[in-house]
């Protein structure tokens, strides 16, 4: 159960570090800055591999949870003055589920439906994403998919519908992917690859204190600087943005959001049964729970992602660690 609850926090409270450092650029002095803007042409083509795991630490013995390698391409299909046509073209998909966790099984399920699907998307002149052109076509294939998933999960796990029901489940996920913007969140690797594109940088140390949209103490710090080339696939004028965000909740927080947020997803029997852990857990215990945020973005010189990689750090009164890392690194290129 511990399993379940950290996965609800975390992707409720990792999704703002982002935006906390969009907002710190946005703030910096304008003196020393880099503009993050993409140079591309038609039918350049660029490979990735990407690469999502997790990993458990409690006191010290770090545990192995389960990794997915994708393979993807990025193709420019058009480009104009006003931005860019572009086609994402999924390639394969390796997954290794060693603790039999039921994400990286929806994973690996879902694979094999879509495995064919073509994401199109447009960006304006700087390279932010702004239209899935077919959106409309990706929410049937998932929503059909999704259907075929939960068959093949729950038959395989009959215990998961008296923790976790169905119907709830299928709910939220089918609100998830029911609009545009909810088609652009299922395609996450667009944001990592494409999100900083049109922010100014700046390339002097940052720092700044805030409240994040879930309303929680948050401490970002940025630093960008121009990577001076060290092989022969480096180039004059590639550069990279690092940043770090720390979000802070005390004992109580902890406790409020689990009230707040399991009863979506789990039964009434089990929702307490998690609260009754957690209050156990934090009892004389200073700290809530920590999560910090590791961020870095390298880009070539004319802007296209090179590597770009988050690391994702749950502390949890200092008795369990969780941490999840997601790196996109380019293979292959072509341009024009």
């Amino acid at each position: 159960m511990k399993k379940i609850y950290t996965i609800v926090l975390l992707t409720i409270l990792s999704m703002t570090a982002h935006a906390q450092m969009k907002t710190l650029q946005n703030n910096e002095n304008e003196d020393s800055t880099i503009s993050v803007v993409s140079y591309f042409c038609k039918n350049d083509t660029m490979e990735y591999q990407r690469v999502q795991g997790k990993m458990k630490i409690v006191d010290k013995d770090t545990t192995q949870r389960g990794e997915i390698t994708e393979k993807f391409m990025i193709v420019v299909t058009d480009s104009t003055a006003n931005g860019y046509k572009m086609e994402l073209i999924p390639l394969s998909c390796e997954i290794k589920d060693i603790d039999n966790d039921y994400q990286i099984r929806m994973a690996s399920l879902l694979w094999e439906e879509i495995k064919g699907l073509r994401c199109r998307f447009t960006t304006d002149e700087l390279g932010s994403v702004q239209h899935i052109e077919n959106w409309r076509e990706i929410r049937d294939v998932l929503k059909k998919s999704y259907v075929t998933v939960f068959d093949s999960l729950y038959a395989s796990l009959p215990v998961l519908d008296s923790v976790m029901p169905r119907k709830q489940l299928e709910n939220m996920t089918f609100l998830g992917c029911s609009t545009e913007d909810g088609i652009k969140e299922q395609f996450d690797e667009l944001e990592m690859l494409f999100g900083l594109h049109g922010s100014v940088v700046t390339m002097e140390p940052g720092e700044s204190d805030d409240i994040s949209e879930a309303g929680y103490p948050t401490h970002t710090r940025i630093e960008s600087y121009y990577s001076a080339p060290k092989d022969e696939y480096d180039i004059d004028g590639d550069y990279v943005v690092n940043a770090r965000t720390d979000t802070k909740l005390s004992g109580d927080d902890v406790k409020d959001l689990l009230s707040t947020t399991l009863s979506f997803f789990l039964t009434e029997e089990i929702t307490d049964s998690v609260k009754k852990y957690t209050n156990e857990a934090l009892t004389d215990k200073k700290e809530g729970m920590t999560i910090t945020n590791h961020e870095q973005y390298c880009y070539f010189f004319n802007g296209w992602p090179k590597l770009m990689q988050k690391i994702v750090e749950i502390n949890l009164a200092g008795l369990v660690r969780r941490i999840e890392y997601d790196s996109i690194e380019w293979t292959k290129r072509h341009w024009n």
